[in-house]
């Protein structure tokens, strides 16, 4: 089915199409390849569902189920709350409509199961019929039935106004199409239930959701189908829907993503479906080759609660008349720090002033270096801190004896400029110094050290702070992992994170920075990522405009890390993927960040504290406090089974 005839009045209406306008049922498929090893063919539906209209809803998901299943679909997901639209007031409001995972709606539609042969994930308001409580619910639906069903455990804005929290993570689901596991719209704004989900050993995501605020296929989506390795499908509501004379536009875009990201079929706007082909096969290596490369060990921070207010957390570990100790007490320093150059705390000896005021609180003048190896040209007026790609100072080669030189190099600069640098190089492991000192020894034999790869923040007072990269690349191959915890270091302006750019790839090293108190997470790198990419353009008339307008670097993975966790962002890459400095907030538009577009240096004022949005973002970090530890803390310690 491509396109259905107009609509009748009856249906117009049903649909929500204003009098006179026609409505086409779009259907996007891609051809069934039923002989590739493990393949399975995945539909979603698009809905533009009629508020509290159950018995239109119903029809409505028939044909377009129906339809989904016709052209191939083994298992197809509706939106979510597609049973009676997204948005309500109160419970009392949503309470007529909410029906038990074996109720009415799911007993009909076990019927177009058992005649078409497809599943269904069915967007629904449970009814407890124990507790009488209200829940944001997904059912899976087969040919005998409801066969298991999941609650929203991450609460969007809407939601606690009448729905309960889930108290279970995410089951994974045997179906003909593969092992499923549910996720629910805001479930996928965090990064821990997609890994959990990964690690449990789901095959792909269904993800019934009411998307809002990003066009889809939305950037998220992208980007957690890459770093798990797990194709998702997500299936939107369409149109818009009022609450207390606000509106609210969903973003549409509902799609099936293989395990990279990229879009197998997708839907822009309206009612739909769209079905594509899974490799669930090459979706099982590239998944065990992204878990297999996690170090749990270090992702203890995960498994803390942050609800506290952060400002009620931190002053218990500032001392009187100074800046908190990062993470709680942790002292300065990130890896290994060399004691004559650390200074105090707060940065002393370093000639360096917090920064100037964004808005009412501190900020700190940020720049990243894109250009030719060895270039260190004179850095923007009002930096305080520089980052440089990767080997910008040795080259790609392993040689740790160019360190020392290297380091000192740099230390001059930093004096001569008045700011702190970071950047990364080959070391020897046991070099404990900071110093990078090549005639360091691993014993009595004076035989040396491992080479380490090592990301180095250097003041003008010295090297002050030293982590040896955990997460390696195929570039640094030849190095011997690092076994540091994570910990950050106090700045003059705020907390200081060191990571290397591939450990950007998976998102615990980065939010266990964020979780330990970091602002600022400076990353050199030397990555050639498939992301970001070219986003079209959307029809949806989302809100403010720019939302709609064609992006030429969409779903950057730096952007979503800083959005992911509340940080700040500063990437300087020698490879492909463009750096620059990345916001704590990537969903508002315009976007705080600077993206480099060509050789120099790129810079941005980084608010940490304050009112201003990404000052306020940085320093709450919302996202945080909102995690579900309870539920997926202590998972994501664990190692792939």
């Amino acid at each position: 089915m491509s396109t259905t005839p107009e609509l009748d009045a009856k249906r117009r209406h049903e649909h929500n199409l204003p009098t006179g306008e026609s409505e086409t049922m779009t259907a996007i498929t891609t051809p069934p390849r039923p002989g590739a090893p493990g393949a399975i063919t995945v539909g979603a539906v698009q809905l533009q569902s009629a508020h509290g209209d159950v018995a239109a809803n119903l029809e409505a998901i028939e044909d377009l189920a129906a339809a989904a299943a016709a052209a191939g679909a083994r298992v197809v997901v509706t939106p979510e709350m597609a049973l009676t639209g997204y948005l309500w007031s109160s419970e009392e409001h949503v309470r007529p409509f909410a029906e038990p995972v074996d109720g009415p709606s799911v007993r009909r539609l076990t019927r177009l199961c058992r005649t078409t042969g497809a599943w269904i994930v069915l967007g629904m308001p449970e009814l407890d019929p124990e507790l009488g409580t209200l829940h944001n619910t997904c059912v899976l639906i087969g040919p005998d039935g409801p066969v298991g069903s999941y609650r929203k455990t991450q609460a969007f804005v809407p939601d606690p106004l009448w729905a309960v929290d889930g108290h279970l993570p995410p089951p994974v689901w045997e179906t003909p199409a593969g092992r499923v596991a549910p996720l629910i719209c805001a479930d996928i704004d965090y990064p821990e239930p997609a890994r959990y989900a990964a690690l449990r050993g789901a095959d792909w995501i269904a993800l019934p959701t009411a998307w809002v605020a990003e066009p889809g296929p939305s950037a998220t989506w992208r980007l957690r189908a890459w770093e798990n390795g797990l194709p998702l499908v997500a299936a939107d509501q369409a149109g818009a829907e009022t609450l207390a004379g606000n509106s609210f536009q969903f973003s549409g875009g509902s799609c099936v993503l293989d395990h990279a990201g990229d879009v197998a079929a997708a839907l822009d706007d309206g009612p739909g479906f769209v079905t594509a082909t899974l490799d669930l096969a090459a979706a099982a290596t590239a998944r065990h080759r992204r878990l297999a490369a996690r170090r749990p060990a270090e992702y203890g921070p995960l498994a803390r609660s942050t609800t506290w207010p952060r400002a009620e957390r931190e002053a218990l570990t500032t001392p009187p008349g100074g800046l908190p100790l990062p993470g709680g007490g942790a002292e300065t320093g990130i890896g290994t720090a060399p004691e004559s150059a650390t200074g105090d705390a707060a940065g002393a000896g370093t000639g360096i002033a917090p920064g100037a005021a964004a808005g009412d609180g501190p900020s700190v003048g940020v720049a990243v270096l894109a250009g030719p190896v060895g270039d260190l040209p004179t850095p923007p007026e009002g930096t305080d801190l520089a980052v440089l790609p990767a080997f910008h100072l040795t080259g790609g080669a392993p040689d740790p004896g160019r360190a020392r030189a290297a380091l000192e190099e740099l230390r001059v600069w930093c004096e001569r400029h008045r700011c702190d640098a970071v950047t990364a190089l080959a070391v020897p492991g046991d070099d404990r110094s900071g110093a990078g000192n090549a005639e360091s020894t691993d014993g009595p034999d004076d035989r040396p050290g491992p080479v380490r790869y090592a990301v180095t923040l250097v003041t003008p007072g010295g090297e002050a702070a030293r982590r040896h990269v955990t997460h390696l690349g195929a570039h640094a191959a030849w190095a011997e992992p690092g076994d540091e915890p994570p910990v950050v270091v106090t700045r003059p302006w705020g907390s200081l994170g060191l990571l290397a750019g591939e450990e950007l790839e998976p998102f615990e090293p980065s939010r266990a920075l964020a979780i330990l108190g970091a602002d600022v997470l400076a990353v050199p790198a030397a990555v050639d990522w498939p992301y970001p990419v070219p986003f079209p353009g959307t029809r949806v008339p989302l809100n403010p405009p720019a939302l709609r307008d064609p992006e030429p670097a969409f779903a950057h993975p730096a952007r979503l890390r800083a959005g992911d966790s509340h940080v700040w962002i500063a990437l300087a890459n020698a490879g492909t993927t463009p750096g620059g400095v990345f916001g704590p907030d990537h969903v508002t538009v315009p976007r705080k960040e600077a993206l480099s577009t060509g050789i120099g240096w790129t810079k941005l004022r980084c608010a940490v504290r304050g009112t201003d949005g990404a000052g306020e973002a940085c320093a709450v970090k919302p996202q945080l406090a909102r995690r579900r530890t309870d539920l997926f803390g202590a998972e994501m310690l664990r190692r792939l089974r």
